[in-house]
């Protein structure tokens, strides 16, 4: 597992997000139940609802538990156009949060967690031990990792 030290923004998040889209086949993004979406929120739903595979009530996903709480966790496809939209939708990793946004930007390879996000606490990880996805990250412009 390699943890992300910093916050990658700017290019560094750019070619992380690129480069998720080129590893994985899915992602998912949250929409807590408890914080209303802003207009600008509302109108990036509406902007991904095509894409949508499928939304799940769940009170849990990567990084994060909800106590007595759900929330609509939606279900994405790595597509082309999706990639577009989460590159000019923000330039910073732990931009990912509700009212402006969904949240935790979470990315998988083959079912399996590949990009965690909790954007809240500003925390994020990338799991793999393939040597192939470590030689690409390494590739990231200024991504700080261990």
């Amino acid at each position: 597992m390699i943890q992300l030290l910093e916050e990658p923004r700017g290019v560094t998040y750019q070619q992380l997000i690129s480069l998720a889209f080129s590893i994985c086949d899915e992602f998912i993004l949250v929409k807590r139940d408890q914080i209303e979406l802003s207009g600008k929120g509302e109108e990036f739903l509406k902007e991904i609802k095509p894409y949508i595979k499928e939304i799940k009530k769940q009170d849990h996903w990567p990084g994060t538990q909800l106590f007595g709480l759900n929330a609509d966790v939606y279900y994405l496809d790595c597509k082309d156009e999706l990639q577009e939209i989460l590159l000019t939708r923000a330039d910073r990793l732990y931009a990912w949060m509700q009212p402006e946004l969904l949240e935790d930007l979470c990315f998988y390879k083959n079912g399996e967690e590949w990009l965690i996000t909790t954007a809240h606490e500003e925390m994020g990880s990338i799991n793999t031990k393939e040597s192939q996805d470590i030689l690409k990250l390494r590739e990231v412009e200024d991504i700080m990792m261990y």
